[in-house]
Order: C-alpha cells, then structure tokens, then sequence
C-alpha cells in the first residue's frame, strides 16, 4: 500500500504540474501550434524550420515557439497518462478490494483516456469554447479521484481508521456542494476566457474590458458564482475553526489554506478585471482554483478521520 500511496502521489503533483502547463498553453496562444493531432504538421515531432513543413501546410500558419509549447504539453499529458495507467495496476494489486481507492483511480484511468480523446476534438474544432471548457473541466476531475484516492491510501498507511468525533461530522455537510459549485464556476470561467478569444479574433483592437462586458450571462453567473463560494467557504471555514480542541490539526491547516487559496483568487478576479486580464495571471488564477479542490478534499478527508486532535 505504500508504494501506491507514493505512486498516487507523484500522479496527482504531476497532474497539477499538467493543469497549470494547460493553462500555459491556453493564453500563449499555442493551443493550435500544432495544427493537427496527434501528429504536429504532419510529423511525430514537430519541424524546427519552414524547410521542414510539408507542401501542403501554408508556411505562414507555423510558429516555431507555439508548436513545441503544444507539443511538450502534449509529452506531459501523455506521460500522466501512462503514470496513472501505473497506478491503476498498482491499486488492482494492493487495493483491490477497497472501493474507496480502486473506484477513483479507475475512474482517473477512463477519464485520461477521454481526455486524450478530447484533446484531439479540441484541435480539430479550431479550440472551439465550449469543448475545451469540457477538457479542462476532465483534468479537475481526474485531479480530484487522484487525490481522492491518495488520501484514502494515506489513512490505511498510517492506521487513521477512527472516524472523527461525532461533533465535527456535520461540519463537512457543505464541502460536497462547495466542491460541485467551484467545478461548475471553472467550467464558466473557461468558457468566459474562450469567448473573450473569439471576440477578440472578432473584433480586432477591442479593449479586453469591453469584451469581458459583452460577454452577458456567463460572465455574470460566473462572477455570482464565484463570490457565493468565497462567502460559504469563509463562513464554513470559520465555523471549522471556532471547533478548538475538537477538530485535528489537518483539519485546521486545510481549512486556513481553504479560506487563504478562496481570497486570494478574490484578489486575482480583481487584479485581472483592473489590468485588462494579464495573460500569466489567467493561469495563475485558473491554477488556484485546482488548488482550491484539492484544500476541500483534503478536509473533508481529514473531518472524516480522526487524526491527531488540535489543542491549541
């Protein structure tokens, strides 16, 4: 069980590390750099000059900079692919009979391989907004049955069998819906970041805040949405933490980073609104937001368990 432990690990930073190359990749604009898929122009790796473009290809299309950012992004998909592929053999070997940790990181295997899938429907479609809000919202859930099942894997390691005092269990009653809530408002942030990119295509020369203001019910609901996530989670949070002596020390950690990750995403919706939406700052704030699912995991997890009680 260890060694899955430390294989599920090492799958779900890599996912992360994936996550926040995607969104890289997303506002350099080499989500088509390489036009095709899984080919790049055409060849297993991509050309390193117009010489090497195939007669069919229009030389003005290729950049060399945006072909190998894609391409590199799509190494490393592949490479978490295969890691959680190794995983997946390693929870059927040790883990077998555990639902808690063979159902997440099953699931984790068929949905990197919709994932893989859906990376072709994303080049194929010219980046159309609504597929690659689907694309990002896949790798937050194959994220979160990672973690999922690395904490549980975590739990029978250290022999945190114990389930918490009764006191604290209905503390977590919210963290479910938070966590549907925060997959819905990404996948309007998404979509929010996508069209600003048609339009911009639309109309060259635009200010982007006059775009961001054009953009009507999803960029309202994704602000509603957000804000209603930040004020739960502050509420609950501090609800968590004024249970001193009752809850673990995980419990107050994870919450503390709930809250701190939940306000500073406040502050890059702000930053990014007043500096006409910073490309870096996009990923950032997207990063955060996996960041944000994780936290929530992590302390539903640790409410649930019984794990070394805070005293101070």
């Amino acid at each position: 069980m260890k060694r899955f432990r430390a294989w599920a690990l090492a799958t779900t930073a890599a996912t992360y590390f994936l996550i926040f190359v995607g969104g890289f990749v997303r506002v350099s604009g080499a989500g088509l750099g390489c036009p095709d898929w899984p080919k790049c122009f055409d060849r297993w790796i991509p050309p390193t000059s117009v010489s090497q473009l195939p007669r069919t290809v229009d030389p003005s299309t290729f950049n060399v900079t945006l072909a190998w950012i894609e391409y590199i992004n799509r190494l490393i998909g592949v490479s978490i692919g295969i890691l959680i592929f190794i995983t997946t053999i390693l929870a059927l070997k040790h883990a077998r009979r555990i639902p808690r940790i063979i159902y997440p990181t099953v699931a984790a295997l068929v949905l990197v391989g919709i994932e893989g899938w859906q990376g072709s429907q994303v080049v194929s479609s010219k980046l159309e907004p609504f597929i690659v809000t689907i694309h990002m919202v896949l790798a937050f859930l194959i994220v979160s049955c990672l973690l999922y099942a690395t904490l549980q894997a975590h739990r029978l390691v250290s022999g945190q069998t114990a389930p918490a005092p009764p006191e604290t269990q209905g503390l977590k009653r919210w963290l479910a819906p938070l966590w549907g809530l925060s997959i819905v408002a990404i996948g309007l942030g998404t979509q929010v970041r996508s069209d600003i990119e048609t339009l911009v295509k639309q109309f060259p020369g635009e200010p982007a805040l006059t775009l961001l203001g054009a953009l009507g019910a999803v960029h309202v609901w994704h602000l509603i949405l957000g804000g209603l996530i930040v004020i739960t989670t502050v509420y609950i949070g501090m609800k968590i933490l004024a249970q001193r002596g009752r809850i673990s020390t995980l419990s107050a950690k994870s919450t503390w980073v709930l809250m701190g990750v939940a306000l500073i995403q406040v502050a890059f919706g702000i930053v990014l609104v007043s500096l006409a939406l910073p490309p870096m700052l996009q990923v950032f704030h997207l990063w955060f937001s996996s960041l944000y699912i994780g936290a929530l995991l992590v302390l539903h997890f640790s409410l649930n368990h019984h794990e070394g009680i805070n005293h101070g």
